[in-house]
């Protein structure tokens, strides 16, 4: 137990409670923002994906345009290990779903890339509005 006094010579008593890993990173990543258009043809799909490094953040929204029927969208935000061998790598899914918007933030369980599986299931070409700030890179 650690006892600090403020400045009006009252004792607080704190718990001293260890650093965990992937917490505290002593690097200096370079914030940025990005809004990309992603263009998804009529009955295809793709992948959108930024590099990050663990503990690096990101916050997203995006959003469809031209699409009529939010449910024919498929959206699953996830993120891998870049595999530079035969070995398996590993895949973590982060959120799943069908709708024509998402938003929220990641902060990254691991080095690799993250982002975003579309599945355009209509007859009509679609667009992906995607806004990003934070610490990733665009391959």
């Amino acid at each position: 137990m650690l006892l600090l006094s403020a400045c009006t010579e009252e004792v607080i008593e704190w718990i001293d409670v260890p650093l965990t890993e992937n917490t505290y990173f002593d690097n200096e990543p370079v914030y940025r923002t990005d809004t990309i258009e992603i263009p998804i043809s009529a009955n295809a799909d793709l992948e959108y994906m930024v590099d990050m490094q663990v503990g690096n953040s990101v916050a997203y929204s995006w959003e469809a345009v031209d699409l009529t029927d939010p449910q024919s969208l498929l959206a699953e935000f996830h993120g891998h290990t870049v595999r530079t061998s035969e070995e398996p790598g590993d895949v973590m899914f982060y959120k799943q779903g069908r709708g024509d918007t998402s938003s929220g933030y990641l902060v990254a369980p691991f080095n690799g890339v993250h982002g975003w599986y579309l599945s355009n299931e209509t007859n009509s070409d679609i667009k992906v509005l995607l806004k990003l700030s934070g610490f990733y890179t665009i391959p």
